[in-house]
Order: C-alpha cells, then structure tokens, then sequence
C-alpha cells in the first residue's frame, strides 16, 4: 500500500494520525473539568456533612442539617455545572467581556458601564437585612470552594485564555438586576413608538402597536430631524449588541395558570408554569431541590443565586410571569450649549454627574503576538433622572437619560424571593412580595389548604404627567415619577369564584384601574386558549388532572390563526397553485404542528402579508440608512392583532390595505394573493413544498459566545424542529432575518406541572440540560424529553424508584475522615 498510494500513506503518518492523537489527548485532558459527582469530597466552609443525590439526568437533591449548609452546596453545585455561564452574565452585567473576547464586546461593555447594574447590585447589598446577607456571602463561599478544588476548568476557559475570579454576593445580586433589564427592559418600545408617531402619525402609530390607546400623550419630545436621526442609529445600534449576544426583549413572556381543586380529579389545586425566555445553551435554568434545617423546596435555581425561583415547598406552589410592566421611562435632556456636561432643570442649570470606567480589552488573536490595546476610558454621564443612555452611541445635541426601578438605590428584590421559599400560607407569600421591587412579575399561587390565587408584584412608577408610552422633557419636573403604586394597590386575587387564575402577559386589570402598569401587553391568544381548553373540560364535568396539564402545555392550536381563516377561505384563487394552497387552509384547523403543511404555509404567507400591508407606510427615507433598516426590520414582525383588525373590520382595510404609491385602490383580498403568491414561491425556493412547518421552523438553542465562531457553533450550538408560533401556549417564537429565517429562537425554558400535597404526580424539566460543559452527559440530554412533554421527578421520594443516579457526600474539613456517612 505504501509503494501504490505514497503520497495518501504520507498524509496519513505525518498530518492525520498526530493530528487525531492530539484531538484525542486534547479530549482526554478536558475530560478532567468534569466535575466529581459521587464518592466523598472534602469541602471547607461547610458545617455538617450534606448528601447530593443526582438523578439519572444530573438533577440534584439536597440534604443538609442546616439551611445554610444548603445554601452553600447550591453554590457549590451551580460552580461545578455552570461556572462558565455564571462567569458570562457575571462579565456581561459588570461590563467586562471586552477583557475575554476583545473589541467586538467593546459596545456591549460601554452599555452595561452606562446602565450600572452592578453599582445598583453594590448599592442594593447594603438594603439587605444581615441574615440575607449571610445567605449570599455562604452561597458565594460554596461557589469559592468548588474554585478552591477545581483542577481542570471547562472548555471555554481554555479556549479563551482565563481563570474565573472569586465570586462575591454582589455578583449574584447582579444577576437579579440582569433578570430586569431583561424582562423589564422598554425602553426600545418608547423609542420605536416614538418614531412610528414621526413616520406614521400618532392615531395610526397606536393602531399598529397594539397595546397603545389613541388617547393620552401625544408630545414626543422628537424635535428636529438631527434628533430623530440619532434615535434611529440608537436603536440599530442596541439591535446589534443584542443579536451579537443573543439578548432580546422580543418573544419574552410566559404561561401560569392554576385550578383550584373543585376542578380536579383528586380534589387538590394544580399549578402549571413555562417562562419564555430566549434560547440558549446551556439552559437558564437550573433544576434543583434543597432540604435544610427550615428549608425544603424543590423547582428552578437561576446560577448566581441562592433560592429557586419558581417551584414548591411543603405548604405551596408558585410560578410567575413577566408583567410587561413599564418601568423605564426615557427622558430628553436640554444642555448647557457653553458645558455639555450641564443640564437644564425648570431653567437652571446642573451638573452632571460624571463617572469615569476604564475598559480593559484584550488583544486580538493570537494576543501574544499582536500589539496590545490600550485600556478604553469612558465617561458615563448621569442626570437626576439616570445614566445618559444615548452616549453609548455619541454625544447628542439632544440626548436622552433613563429613569428605571432596577437603578433605585433600595432594592430588596432578593429577599423577596428568599422569602418566597419559606412562605407557608398566603398572607406569608404577600408579606414575602411587598418588598419587591424589580424586575415586575405575575405570581400564581396555590396552597395544601385548596386555596389559589394571583398577585402582581414589584416597583410600579406614579406619573405626575404622562403614561409612559413616550420620551417626555427632562428639563420639566412636572414629568418626574411621585411615588410607587402601593403593594396594596396591586392587582391581586384569593380564591376566584372561577376557581381559574391565567396570566400569559395579558392585560392584568380592569379599564378604570388607575394607574399605569404597561403599554406593551402580549396578544391575548395564549391567555385565551388555556382558558377556553380548561372551561371547556369543566363545563363537559370532567375533572382535571395533571396530565391535562402537561397537554396544555404542549397545545400548538392557533386561535390567531383561527381568526384569519375565514377571511382566506373567502379568496378566489387566480391560478391552480393558489388553489391548492387555498384548499390547505379550507381542510386545515389552525393546528400549528411541526408536520403540517398547511401551518408552514400559513405561516410563511403570514409574513408576506404582513410585510405588504405595512411596507408602503414604513417605506422611510433611503438617504439614512439605519432609519430604512429599522423600519425594513419591523415589517418582520408579525404584528397579529393588527393584522386581524385591518381583515376582519372594513373601517379599517382602506386604510392599510390601499396601496399608498399606485393609482388604484388595493383590497385586502389582492393583497392576500400577492402575499401567498410571494410565500408559495419562497417555499418553493427553500426546497420546503410538501413538507411540515418544523422543516423551516427549528427551535435553535446557541451558546452566548461560540454560536458566532464558525466551527465552534457546530459543537456548542444544538437544534431542533419546532411548531406552535408565538401565539400558540406551546410557543415557538421566531422572528424573520435573513440569517435565522424562521428559527424559534425564543420558548418555553421551563416547565412544572405541581398537583398541591401530592408532590409526586407532577414534575419539572428545563429546555436542555443540567450542565454547561459540552463534555458532560448532561449537557443537551434534556432536549429530546423536554421536545417529548415529559417531565422529571421533582421530590426525593421519586428517585426510590429507580430513577436516582450518583450519590456525593460533601463533607466538611474539620470533620474526620471516618465520620462520613457511609456507615
């Protein structure tokens, strides 16, 4: 073989065989970052020995005597799975990924400078009661401790040349301010609403997004084209440290829903919850159960923090969703034009307050050998209102500043979710929440004793004028905030005479509630699907079960969909494709499945119509770029109550349906064929016809650094098909680019199914895996059983049943080594 093939026989002896012997050393050596998952390990910072039984999918349940000891294996734990992760959001939150990733986190390190959220974490520590204290700082020694031991960090630490740091109770503090500025985050919704009121006008601007009323504010603060210019290379701008770190806004939202026992088979209530968050690997959630001297309480951890989240104890269940809340307001500041560091309050001038940061980035690849750049200084600027968010992309004649709840100087948020854990009745839960202050979420509830309620909860903003919808004049006191709305005053619910409580993003209040709470509430299609499933089964008289749960939760019915089929079974098709297309739709239920034809071609003719109707009116000004690029991106966005509106209420299809640029007056109807005319020969482009909407629709799950790095996505990232939109319960959100297409980048993160008192019946499961290290067997190994709408044991009591795993015994050093427990 060597004399016939001599040069193929070269190849192999001296290029691939060390090559593969290397990758094989390589993997043999990271191997050793996993972490030691049963047997003894000696741990200092402990006080009693705690056993960790790990399910057979790396879920950990915890026994200590005492709850801090508790609490200090969580750290232990979340280091030992997530440390990368946990390094991340750390990074991302201070403002430092410039020093691991270099230049291309600058802009996103600038941002997180200018917000603050980690001087707002520092100041939020000294808010906090000593013994809240003592929880983080013993968290943070069992984080230390794993840091302590670790012989062998995971991949990315290797391939990006650092070591963790220490971590401190102001790192996880953090990541409760970045759970707010991702769920509370609106300030983007002031800015393009205000910029649809220049494009569109104030009535027709309200008209598309949904959630705004005509009445009420009409002032802009958008003075002069330069300033509306600026607003527009803002908004491209945070779009792009957004999509580079896969950190958005849109999609986000959540199922929760509860049924008092009157309902169910067994008599007791049943609580179900999924938040929707963005797709990412590994998971933002951590499953866990901790038992201590007072603790006992199983559900989702967040790494970084020292509680779950969402879950049980032993006396009740919650489960939250985000409230949309608005609680960022954006205010435009009048300067000084001889001291830009001067601005106006009621006609005299301030100063500001200047904040000096300097950024470390490091050197481009390979950093030994490139010139060394030198630290970025940035000056964050601040008004009496918040940080000058507008410097993050230069210094505006006009800039503009942010009021948020999270920037407050007192925020107890932790101890509220702290407390969350302990309650044991209703009025305990309410106590836990009063002092809650960001981000703003829905609660559901249920309790052993059959009771069931909601309650809303967090820092909701009294204005003395406006309502939150526009940036108003920073220079006016008459726009300041007064006060919170009081924790009394918040919507809430005991015991409805229903025996239903629902909360998917959907409007919390009656219309005379007096104050604002959002103007950005989520399309009621999800809200109204699990009510109508659940009413529908108790008018029928059958009982609920757990089960019934689990299949609400996986329900990819449209009703969006079920409101625009009439409307497409009244065209006549022009040509013989567009009759079969139109024949799907006329056999076709609004069932949103991952097989189905018909929900693929819906769905693709749905973004064409919707880009049709808005097209002409958002056409913007092709001299500014970033304007007509922000306007293309929303004809992206399916704007579905809109889009049902303009087809099913004739005052309003002249005005969007009529084309403004030709001479003739369009229909909605004409329009409709364009649009499945255009989808039928995008399908057909994709090579999709006759295939199922999961075929282009797949729920991508991308590491927050590697998804970007061509060849290390393939190892990181995952995918798979998907139905459901984001209007179905099951939600499967995408929004429309060129490089994602139709991919669900947003979902279901999380779910439990928790029957009260029977803690048995029901379970949790994250949408990935317990580990963030890609050699672990639990880095993905959730996926297929999440797809499959299983769920996972959520009590000890379960893992008897053959369904435990490995057993650790931490055991602390002062102890001896034959005091183990393994007698």
């Amino acid at each position: 073989m060597i004399k016939k093939y001599p040069m193929y026989t070269r190849f192999m002896l001296f290029l691939l065989f060390p090559l593969l012997i290397v990758a094989i050393s390589l993997h043999q050596e990271a191997k050793k970052s996993l972490p030691q998952i049963q047997g003894i390990k000696v741990v200092a910072g402990l006080q009693n020995e705690v056993e960790i039984i790990r399910s057979q999918h790396g879920v950990p349940f915890i026994s200590a005597k005492s709850d801090l000891d508790a609490f200090f294996s969580l750290g232990y734990l979340h280091a030992q799975d997530r440390l990368w992760q946990m390094e991340y959001r750390r990074r991302l939150g201070k403002g430092e990924l410039s020093e691991i990733l270099g230049e291309k986190a600058l802009a996103t390190d600038q941002l997180m400078r200018t917000l603050g959220l980690y001087r707002a974490a520092e100041q939020a520590f000294t808010s906090l009661s000593d013994p809240d204290k003592t929880v983080l700082n013993v968290y943070a020694d069992g984080v230390n401790a794993f840091l302590n031991d670790c012989n062998r960090l995971p991949l990315e630490f290797l391939i990006l040349g650092f070591k963790p740091k220490k971590w401190t109770p102001q790192d996880s503090l953090l990541q409760v301010k970045l759970m707010a500025l991702n769920l509370d985050g609106n300030y983007n919704d002031e800015l393009n609403f205000a910029l649809l009121v220049k494009e569109l006008g104030y009535d027709k601007a309200s008209e598309l997004m949904v959630g705004y009323p005509k009445d009420g504010l009409r002032v802009t603060g958008i003075s002069n084209e330069v300033t509306q210019q600026n607003l527009y290379v803002f908004l491209e701008h945070d779009k792009k440290i957004r999509d580079q770190f896969h950190w958005s806004k849109e999609g986000l939202g959540s199922n929760a829903w509860v049924v008092s026992g009157e309902h169910t088979v067994n008599g007791r209530p049943i609580l179900a919850n999924d938040p929707h968050l963005f797709n990412e690997i590994p998971s933002n959630w951590y499953l866990a159960s901790l038992s201590g001297g007072q603790l006992d309480v199983s559900g989702a951890t967040l790494p970084g923090l020292p509680m779950v989240i969402i879950g049980h104890n032993n006396y009740l269940s919650w489960g939250n969703t985000s409230l949309s809340a608005d609680v960022q307001d954006l205010y435009f500041e009048r300067l000084n034009p001889l001291d830009e560091n001067q601005y106006e309050v009621d006609g005299i001038w301030q100063k500001m307050e200047l904040r000096e940061e300097i950024i470390n980035v490091k050197s481009k690849f390979p950093s030994d050998l490139t010139e060394k750049i030198p630290p970025v200084k940035w000056t964050v600027r601040s008004t009496r209102n918040g940080p000058v968010l507008s410097d993050v992309v230069g210094r505006f004649s006009e800039p503009f500043s942010l009021k948020w709840t999270a920037l407050q100087e007192k925020d107890t948020s932790f101890s509220s979710f702290l407390k969350i854990n302990y309650a044991r009745d209703w009025q305990q839960f309410r106590m836990a929440l009063q002092d809650h202050v960001s981000p703003v979420l829905n609660f559901v509830y249920a309790d052993v004793d059959g009771n069931i309620g909601y309650t809303a909860a967090g820092k909701l903003p009294i204005r003395a004028n406006g309502n939150g919808r526009l940036p108003v004049a920073g220079w006016n006191s008459a726009f300041n905030w007064q006060s919170f709305v009081p924790f009394d005053k918040m919507p809430y619910v005991l015991n409805p005479e229903s025996g239903i409580v629902v909360s998917a993003n959907n409007k919390i209040h009656q219309d005379d509630y007096p104050y604002v709470v959002s103007n950005s509430w989520a399309p009621p299609y999800r809200a109204e699907r699990i009510l109508e499933v659940i009413e529908t089964k108790i008018q029928s008289n059958v009982k609920l079960t757990v089960q019934d749960f689990i299949d609400l939760q996986s329900d990819t019915y449209s009703l969006q969909a079920k409101q625009m089929l009439p409307f497409l079974n009244t065209l006549s098709p022009t040509t013989p494709r567009e009759a079969e297309a139109l024949a799907l739709f006329s056999a076709w239920d609004g069932e949103l499945a991952a097989d189905s034809e018909a929900a693929l071609t819906y769905q693709v003719w749905l973004r064409r119509f919707n880009s049709l109707i808005l097209k002409d009116d958002l056409k913007g000004e092709l001299v500014h770029v970033e304007r007509s690029d922000k306007l293309q991106s929303l004809l992206n966005v399916v704007h579905a109550v809109f889009i049902d509106k303009v087809v099913n209420q004739k005052d309003h299809q002249y005005a969007w349906c009529d084309q403004l640029h030709t001479e003739q007056v369009e229909s909605c109807e004409a329009l409709a064929l364009i649009a499945l005319d255009a989808a039928l020969d995008e399908i057909d482009r994709a090579g999709a016809k006759g295939k199922g909407w999961g075929s282009i629709h797949k729920a991508k799950y991308p590491h927050p650094v590697f998804s970007n790095v061509q060849f290390l996505d393939r190892i990181f990232d995952r995918e798979v098909e998907s139905g459901g939109d984001g209007f179905t319960v099951n939600m499967g959100a995408w929004i429309y680019s060129e490089e994602d297409e139709y991919s669900q980048v947003f979902g279901p993160s999380y779910r439990q199914v928790i029957e009260l008192g029977d803690w048995t019946s029901g379970g949790f499961i994250s949408n990935t895996g317990q580990s963030g290290n890609i050699l672990s067997e639990y880095y993905d190994d959730l996926l297929s059983i999440y797809n499959e709408m299983q769920l996972l044991p959520m009590t000890r009591k379960q893992l008897s049943n053959g369904q435990g795993g490995e057993t650790l015994y931490l055991k602390p050093a002062k102890i001896k080594e034959n005091s183990v427990g393994n007698e």
